[in-house]
């Protein structure tokens, strides 16, 4: 299958976000959009919903505002959806139903989180449902000029079930998840790299591969200390700089310590 029409791509720095209101209601709007400028992010990635339930983020009050604050500093506001798709009519479901809540919204584009995972709910379908879920999604958000990307597991081979060529063959930018766990990046980082040269192609790397790095010190993936945090975001910095590639994401605001964001107004994208 051949990838899509091109949209809108993911450029520069970028973050998800699981919780809107958990990041934004200890600090507050404005302190919230000026960490989001003062970190020279290109978009935030706020999560829109799990399968076809919509996320919580979606009600909030004050979510249009932000969004227009936001692209007043020039920084996109996009979603991103955790894909479920265990049969063909629910893929086609989850697609129509993220995107009305990206139109709705007005955002900028749509990340795909299609993991396959035994210990939560996630992608349960194969190459049929994500060739219609990814498929329906791609048509429907080039229509309307808005973007898309993937994200998944940064190391195929470990995850020979999920349908990633099919997803590939559709959707051009990768966001693929390395989520180390310490300062050490670099084995991990070049594995994930080797493994979708393998599946893109080394010529395609530079264009399509845009890494999500690990900055959490709490949750579920969580590096050790804050100075664990900043040690590791340096090295996974300078080997996305070094392979050449012109965008990546980070692994996520909600768990971040309070130390990033010094780092990254002085750090430059």
């Amino acid at each position: 299958m051949r990838i899509g029409v091109i949209m809108n791509r993911i450029h520069g720095r970028n973050i998800f976000i699981v919780s809107l209101a958990g990041v934004l209601q200890p600090i507050g709007p404005g302190l919230f959009l000026e960490r989001a400028t003062a970190s020279r992010f290109s978009a935030l990635w706020i999560r829109v919903g799990r399968g076809e339930g919509m996320d919580p983020n979606l009600a909030m009050p004050e979510l249009d505002g932000l969004r227009r604050s936001l692209k007043d500093a020039d920084v996109d506001l996009w979603g991103w959806h955790v894909s479920f798709c265990a049969t063909p009519s629910a893929a086609r479901k989850e697609a129509d139903l993220a995107l009305e809540w990206v139109e709705r919204h007005e955002l900028d584009g749509l990340v795909l989180d299609l993991e396959k995972t035994p210990d939560t709910p996630r992608f349960q379908g194969g190459p049929r449902e994500a060739e219609i879920y990814a498929g329906r999604l791609a048509e429907g958000l080039a229509a309307k000029g808005r973007g898309i990307a993937l994200s998944t597991h940064d190391q195929p081979s470990l995850h020979p079930d999920a349908p990633l060529e099919t997803a590939l063959g559709i959707v051009e930018d990768v966001t693929p998840q390395v989520y180390y766990r310490s300062a050490a990046v670099a084995r991990r980082f070049k594995k994930s790299l080797r493994e979708y040269e393998a599946l893109i192609g080394k010529d395609a790397i530079r264009r399509r591969y845009k890494p999500t790095g690990n900055i959490t010190t709490s949750a579920n993936l969580p590096l050790h200390s804050p100075a664990a945090s900043l040690a590791a975001t340096r090295s996974f910095l300078h080997l996305v700089r070094k392979t050449g590639c012109d965008a990546y994401s980070f692994w996520c605001w909600d768990a971040a310590p309070r130390e990033i964001w010094d780092f990254l107004r002085h750090e430059p994208v």
